[in-house]
């Protein structure tokens, strides 16, 4: 009979995944500060409208913390926004602050000016005394309000001006010093009449003056005609020599043939000339692919929400890096079937039977990086122990007004496992926080989750995985304590312990393997970043 217990265990397990899923989704989502790392200044603000705990504070719209906190001085009855900013980031004394809408739907942010570094740094605690107010929706009303009674009152002085007998004589005597105006410009016409027929007079001797100069130069004038003839008879004999260079209807000159080409160049170019304004018409009309493109705003803007998107998931092509590797893991089992052996002379025991039934178990992964702290994970896993099913049989032998004489022959039910070597794959997101980072998602194909502790910049990786909550051959899940070492840029080693907290059980035919619980393995591989596949696949002898 199935144990009062195993329904509860069940429960328990499941309502553990879930938890460490939400913790998963939180750790993933949030940007958690840590004390160690951050230190905590304050501003005194007149209004703090729009600001909250994780509120935005950013240098040049680099974000350099978040908003703490946020109350209320009793005494001068203004708000006191602390704020928790990343140690790397310096504050000086002389930094300023600004409270600054983020978008219309009323959120705001603060917006840091770091100060001078010949300013002393600010420690935890202190204040930033230079809070730069931007005037809010209210200052505009006020200021609306004096311009509005700025403009009553000058309607006002104009209507006492103009209004009443004292404004209808102040126009009277205007108008009266317009016609005064008006009767001087036209004395001004009259006089100065008499001075321009003085000056037609002046200019119609000057052309008598002029006639008689002409005519008395006659001599000359012939002299300057036949100079003017003889030169144009230099310039038709120039002109004969340039034809002959060219070339004529009959004889053709290379000059001629060159016009030749270049007139056929010039028509060419008026072809195409005149293909490039027909494509530009069909493309401003939006006929085609490339019109559609250029002319369909809303085609514009999903593409550009779609690689933001992408962006954001992906990270940039600068950033974007693509790691594959691929890892061996030898299985050292037991020499006597399920209990470790100390002697050495019994160790190569555990290499008995390779050849019929491998123990190593396969790694073959891709790892996208978007960005250092962050990636995706993808991974064929070839396991010895395979994938275990359990199928429960229920007889129903004997008829509902039967009893059965005997259960040995006709149980209630038949529990049948099945074990069955199959590739199985991982499938999980992970997070980095300084030197720790975790992931969750599906693991050797069963949901699970795991710790990873980096140390060694990078170089030692000490690892902890938990997965496979509801095997039948278990009474508690499956966890890996494993440490990765790599060095030489493409090569690392592994050693571990595999299913530390179940029992071990040896396999019936291959003594001194097991089939499950604990286990020890030692294993290598190797790993590729896009750029060194790039230098590989450039080194390959490939012929087009």
């Amino acid at each position: 009979m199935q144990s009062f217990w195993t329904p509860i265990r069940v429960g328990l397990v499941v309502a553990a995944a879930v938890a460490a899923f939400g913790l998963g989704l939180t750790l993933i989502g949030s940007n958690l500060l840590s004390r160690n790392s951050t230190y905590r200044v304050y501003a005194v603000f007149d209004d703090a409208t729009g600001l909250g705990v994780r509120s935005r504070v950013q240098i040049a719209g680099i974000p350099i913390g978040q908003v703490d906190l946020v109350e209320l001085d009793q005494k001068t009855a203004q708000a006191r926004v602390w704020l928790r900013i990343r140690t790397q980031f310096v504050l000086h004394r002389d930094a300023s602050i600004t409270k600054r809408s983020e978008s219309i739907l009323g959120d705001f942010l603060l917006d840091v000016h770091p100060g001078t570094a010949s300013e002393p740094p600010l420690r935890d605690g202190d204040e930033i005394r230079n809070v730069l107010r931007q005037p809010s929706m209210n200052d505009v009303f006020q200021s609306l309000n004096k311009i509005a009674g700025d403009i009553s009152d000058m309607t006002g002085n104009l209507r006492k001006v103009l209004g009443g007998e004292a404004g209808e004589n102040n126009i009277r005597t205007l108008v009266e010093k317009l016609q005064r105006i008006a009767t001087g410009i036209e004395n001004i016409i009259n006089t100065s009449g008499a001075k321009l027929d003085a000056t037609l007079a002046n200019f119609q001797r000057f052309s008598g003056d002029l006639s008689r100069i002409s005519g008395g130069e006659q001599e000359d004038i012939v002299a300057i005609i036949k100079n003017t003839r003889d030169a144009t008879a230099e310039a038709r004999d120039i002109l004969k020599t340039i034809g002959d260079v060219v070339g004529s209807q009959e004889k053709g000159g290379q000059l001629k043939e060159s016009v030749k080409s270049i007139k056929g160049n010039l028509d060419k170019l008026d072809k195409a000339l005149a293909n490039f304004d027909d494509i530009s018409d069909k493309i401003n009309k939006g006929q085609g692919t490339l019109g559609h493109l250029v002319n369909d705003d809303k085609l514009a803007k999903n593409l550009d929400r779609a690689s933001q998107q992408l962006t954001n998931i992906l990270g940039t092509p600068e950033s974007l890096k693509i790691e594959i590797n691929e890892r061996s893991e030898l299985l050292l089992g037991a020499p006597k079937g399920g209990k470790l052996d100390p002697t050495l002379a019994n160790l190569g025991l555990t290499l008995r039977g390779t050849a019929y039934n491998p123990w190593a178990k396969n790694y073959f992964g891709i790892r996208i990086i978007p960005r250092p702290d962050k990636w995706y994970g993808i991974e064929l896993v070839d396991d010895p122990r395979g994938f275990t099913k359990q199928v429960r049989t229920i007889n129903n032998l004997c008829p509902n007004t039967q009893t059965c004489t005997s259960s040995t022959f006709y149980p209630a039910f038949l529990e049948q496992t099945t074990t069955e070597r199959v590739l199985k794959f991982s499938a999980y997101i992970a997070k980095r926080y300084g030197p720790f980072s975790g992931r969750f998602g599906i693991l050797e194909n069963t949901g699970g989750f795991g710790v990873k502790l980096h140390l060694l910049n990078d170089s030692l990786t000490l690892s902890a995985d938990a997965f496979e909550f509801a095997n039948p051959l278990k009474d508690r899940p499956r966890i890996k304590l494993y440490a990765d070492y790599r060095f030489l840029d493409h090569l690392l080693v592994t050693v571990g312990a595999d299913d530390v907290v179940n029992t071990p059980y040896a396999d019936i035919e291959h003594t001194t393997r097991i089939i499950t619980g604990r286990d020890y393995f030692f294993g290598a591989g190797f790993f590729f970043t896009d750029d060194d596949i790039k230098l590989l696949i450039a080194a390959l002898p490939i012929r087009f």
